[in-house]
């Protein structure tokens, strides 16, 4: 399978359209429409997005043996794998979530997260409360 086939292989298996994955890669769709076309390649930063957007290695991008990986494969693995919540099981606006923020760094997601734990929100339940008692 060649390189564009299996950009639209990952794409279609995560359930994603080419504009969803295009927006996230700050491309046209038909610029993206051209890389699942085999017309263009994608640069580097747009594979490093790409790998992270399918939540693939670049090994399973490329179609090429992972030199890490090892020889030997526990019966179960296989199994385990398939019990996986996959993108595709997600609302759109989930979908869009998550894309959106595998493309972040490590320091951008911490941050993300935490301004977006449950104590943020009761922290802000409780403010708009006080507000609306003032108003009263």
């Amino acid at each position: 399978m060649l390189l564009n086939q299996r950009l639209k292989h990952f794409r279609t298996t995560s359930g994603l359209t080419q504009q969803q994955v295009a927006d996230v890669l700050g491309l046209d769709r038909s610029t993206y429409a051209y890389y699942e076309s085999g017309k263009t390649t994608p640069d580097i930063k747009s594979v490093n997005k790409l790998l992270k957007i399918f939540n693939i290695t670049y090994y399973q991008l490329m179609d090429e043996p992972d030199p890490s990986a090892v020889a030997v494969c526990d019966s179960d693995a296989q199994d385990y794998a398939d019990d996986k919540l996959h993108v595709y099981d997600l609302s759109k606006q989930e979908k869009r979530l998550v894309i959106y923020f595998r493309v972040l760094s490590p320091n951008q997601q911490k941050d993300l997260l935490s301004s977006i734990s449950p104590e943020t929100f009761e922290g802000r339940k409780k403010r708009g409360k006080a507000s609306e008692e003032d108003a009263d």
